[in-house]
């Protein structure tokens, strides 16, 4: 099931490349908060799990690190130019045990079928200290636009009208996570979890999102390994 599931994910990605962006703004809240989590970045190894066309992984690049992706989708990966890059699968990822210094998986995770697999993978390629910081989808934000709905409500209503990415027959489903329960989850595989809840600039235009941060949609979850680099 988990091999049918990745390739639902696989062609889904290469038929519909063409929707997804190559480059993301300098000030994008997702790419801020993970260079703060990374930081120093210089000289450090970091590998891209579903790194797409490589929108978040060059400015990493360009900030100093060594960057590595990998992506399922020969379509995606194909734009990512500027970067190493493999194709492959991140339940079973091609490198040494200890190769990293942080693993990075911006919505990656909604469109996986065996979490825990990947997670230990993740825990086995990075070395003591290492970081694996996860950027996804809060299931329980609230809609930006229309604050009095559960981003979970509007999600379904939009899959109904066919705006999502997978049709409705489709065996996949974009996942969203509640931030306590996925860092409990993570926590079965790493020493240390964060959570922090990103702000976005439509958010920010309403005291809710400010004050709330819990009704955010998009969550950094950041966990380490014991140890600390060499």
């Amino acid at each position: 099931m988990t091999a049918c599931h990745e390739a639902e994910v696989a062609a889904q990605f290469d038929r519909q490349q063409q929707r997804f962006k190559a480059t993301v703004a300098v000030d994008d809240v997702r790419l801020a908060a993970l260079k703060n989590r990374l930081e120093p970045l210089r000289g450090r190894r970091v590998l891209d799990l579903g790194c797409g066309k490589g929108r978040f992984a060059r400015p990493l690049a360009e900030a100093g690190a060594e960057l590595v992706g990998i992506d399922l989708s020969a379509a995606m990966l194909a734009d990512a130019c500027g970067i190493a890059r493999v194709r492959g699968s991140a339940r079973r990822l091609p490198f040494a045990s200890g190769t990293f210094d942080a693993v990075i998986a911006v919505e990656v995770f909604e469109h996986l079928a065996a979490i825990d697999a990947v997670l230990g993978e993740a825990r086995r390629v990075l070395r003591p200290g290492g970081i694996l910081a996860i950027v996804d989808k809060n299931a329980g934000a609230l809609n930006a636009e229309r604050p009095w709905l559960p981003g979970l409500v509007v999600k379904r209503i939009d899959e109904i009208r066919g705006l999502w990415m997978y049709p409705l027959n489709s065996p996949v489903r974009e996942r969203w996570f509640w931030p306590g329960r996925f860092r409990t989850r993570l926590g079965r595989w790493f020493d240390e979890v964060q959570v922090d809840h990103i702000l976005s600039p439509k958010e920010a235009d309403r005291r809710l999102f400010r004050q709330i941060p819990r009704a955010r949609l998009m969550t950094l979850w950041t966990a380490r390994v014991a140890g600390s680099f060499a």
